[in-house]
């Protein structure tokens, strides 16, 4: 379904026909997977070695680094109306 990660064993499948030299564009067919899932499942599979899917959602932490924070108080010192 549309959105949602693909079952693992899909994604196998996905890895093994690729390493059969099979092209991703014949894979998708054969599947009923879109090209850009197969192509993305291979990318990362050849990048990082997993078939696992990735996070779904969540926020990233907001960074402020000791240099932001200073370099803003100076700001504010020079110009307390700066951020009302």
């Amino acid at each position: 379904v549309n959105g949602r990660p693909l079952p693992n064993a899909i994604r196998l499948r996905i890895v093994e026909l690729a390493q059969l030299g099979i092209r991703p564009c014949d894979i998708s067919r054969q599947l009923r997977v879109s090209h850009g899932c197969v192509s993305k499942i291979l990318a990362r599979y050849n990048e990082t070695g997993s078939i696992l899917p990735g996070a779904i959602g969540g926020s990233k932490p907001r960074v402020t680094t000791p240099n932001v924070v200073k370099k803003i108080r100076e700001y504010k010192q020079r110009d307390p109306g700066i951020f009302a």
